[in-house]
């Protein structure tokens, strides 16, 4: 090959690497996970569907099951995934990592058991927007779009048919949360719980998802996603990914 040639083919080549290079690093995913009796099968299958969304919407990610990492990666992430990952296991330096990350403009995004969690924290349960009371037996039901103006959501039919498990909620602010999608109680039976004493549901309004600002950041919560199935059903990724893409908000690092 000729030098002039040459010299084009190797400038050619290498602008085409960083524009795949920076495309590829848009923004940067961190995903958060904890083992626990409830999820486990879950984790290995979202793991792998994240890393296809990663690889499809060319982004960067990355996932830890340590809370130390919350406190050496989040500096360098955009948006932080607990997916059944809560305040459990989280000391108070993970916590101030966590608030450190909100407080600078970074994206939050909750995933189901992310609500659940055996000690109340404030700071935490305002994070996430709510906390987990119990839940019926898994079930098929309808979920209602209550917002199609927002990236989470612009791709759902109005009325989405689903199994999974249908969360109750307390100290849930619907002053500051704006809910995107409730479930119909009308459409399964609240009352199942695993004995005799029958639940309560959370009534006509019954919010399964939502949104809001939150100390400096932005946070987005759903309680969809129990089973390792939901983490191969397109309309529910679709769902996280939008999250993930307005949760990043404008804190992309150059």
């Amino acid at each position: 090959m000729k030098p002039f040639k040459m010299k084009y083919f190797l400038l050619t080549l290498c602008i085409l690497t960083m524009i795949k290079t920076n495309a590829q690093d848009q923004f940067r995913v961190l995903l958060f996970t904890q083992h626990d009796t409830w999820h486990y099968n879950t984790i290995p299958v979202a793991v792998e569907a994240f890393k296809e969304m990663a690889a499809e919407n060319q982004f960067k990610f990355d996932w830890t099951q340590r809370p130390d990492d919350l406190i050496a990666k989040l500096p360098e992430y955009d948006v932080v995934i607990f997916m059944n990952a809560n305040a459990n296991f989280l000391l108070p330096k993970h916590m101030d990592a966590l608030k450190a990350f909100m407080k600078r403009g970074g994206g939050f995004v909750g995933i189901h058991g992310t609500a659940d969690g055996e000690n109340d924290n404030a700071w935490f349960d305002g994070l996430v927007g709510a906390k987990f009371v119990n839940h019926p037996k898994l079930q098929a039901a309808i979920v209602n779009v209550a917002n199609h103006d927002f990236p989470a959501t612009w791709h759902l039919p109005n009325k989405w048919l689903r199994s999974d498990e249908w969360y109750n909620f307390k100290n849930m602010n619907l002053d500051k949360l704006h809910i995107l999608l409730t479930v119909d109680e009308a459409s399964y039976d609240f009352t199942a719980g695993y004995d005799a004493i029958p639940l309560k549901g959370m009534g006509k309004a019954h919010p399964i998802s939502w949104y809001q600002e939150y100390e400096g950041g932005r946070s987005f919560y759903t309680a969809m996603g129990h089973k390792p199935e939901s983490f191969k059903d397109k309309n529910f990724l679709n769902h996280i990914f939008g999250a993930i893409y307005w949760a990043k908000g404008d804190s992309i690092k150059k």
